[in-house]
């Protein structure tokens, strides 16, 4: 049968009540008291999946139904015969179309409704049974890990060239794996290390990585929200003075001359901003930290032996 705008809106209100109803039920099996690991982490993608369905259908739907939406007046003044003096010509003619379909077809008369049909997660999915684990490397173990090896590895690259090989340099050390996690938190470095492209990069792939690994342990919490109450908190300090190396600035800024100033412009802005990263990763981490050590407390002194360790 041909589509209209009528019936695509029709469909795509049938999709969005069967993801409302699948997702209430994947919600409801969430609340269980006890349920696997595995079943929670696939559960949790399979929500999130219909919550961007339901929302794409949504959109979808709204813009279909808008009254400046001239395809859809013009299908229904054909209906009505608004543009033919009443003539119902058009109307009875989709009818017959719709008889005659049915007839060469008499099996659709037995299609399942949007109530008992079930979801096809094949997007999501991919037909693959270890499409969950493929989002995962072997070291995150479906994510009750962090594996931050290659983020260990930039950061014993990080050292100035002023370092001249030294183990330490600007509150910069070189650090075993399980020292930098430890040690993660601790942004306390010059400013001058701070100011090298090394450090912006390795700050990106770190901010990079926790997003991912909270975007895919915790696939129904609400990313931007975090970044953005980060982003608000890091505001509220700053003015206030009490983000790290501020009030040196400040003290630069009072006791130099203009000229000094200016030339330091630059750095400040530049702390401003590293600070500000530094700040969302720690927030992120601590969101990070809470919801492995909520979920698996329980495996933490194995976890050492395997050198992928929640973050402690």
């Amino acid at each position: 049968m041909a589509s209209s705008v009528i019936e695509d809106s029709r469909s795509l209100a049938e999709d969005a009540d069967l993801f409302e109803r699948s997702l209430t039920s994947l919600l409801l099996s969430l609340q269980q008291p006890v349920i696997p690991h595995r079943d929670r982490l696939a559960t949790s993608h399979r929500a999130s999946d219909l919550l961007n369905r339901i929302v794409h259908r949504s959109d979808a739907l709204n813009t279909s139904l808008q009254p400046n939406n001239q395809d859809r007046t013009n299908e229904i003044d054909a209906l009505t015969g608004q543009h033919s003096g009443g003539d119902l010509a058009e109307f009875y003619q989709r009818l017959a179309k719709v008889k005659d379909y049915h007839r060469k077809y008499p099996d659709t008369n037995n299609v399942r409704v949007a109530g008992d049909r079930d979801v096809d997660f094949a997007a999501l999915e991919g037909g693959d049974p270890e499409w969950l684990d493929r989002k995962f490397t072997g070291e995150e173990g479906l994510g009750r890990y962090l594996d931050m090896h290659q983020l260990h590895d930039q950061w014993n690259n990080l050292a100035p060239a002023s370092a001249s090989g030294t183990a330490n340099a600007g509150g910069w050390k070189r650090l075993s794996y399980l020292q930098y996690l430890q040690s993660i938190t601790s942004f306390a470095l010059s400013l001058q290390l701070k100011s090298t492209p090394e450090y912006s990069k390795y700050l990106t792939a770190l901010l990079s990585y926790l997003s991912g690994f909270y975007e895919r342990t915790t696939p129904l919490g609400d990313l931007d929200q975090v970044l953005k109450d980060a982003d608000t908190a890091f505001a509220a300090k700053w003015e206030k003075g009490e983000i790290p190396g501020w009030k040196q600035a400040e003290a630069t800024e009072e006791n130099g001359a203009e000229g000094e100033k200016k030339e330091n412009e630059g750095i400040w802005c530049a702390a401003c901003e590293f600070s500000g990263f530094e700040f969302t990763l720690q927030s992120l981490l601590s969101l990070i930290h809470a919801w492995l050590d909520l979920h698996f407390s329980q495996v933490k002194s194995s976890s050492r032996k395997k050198l992928s360790t929640p973050l402690i």
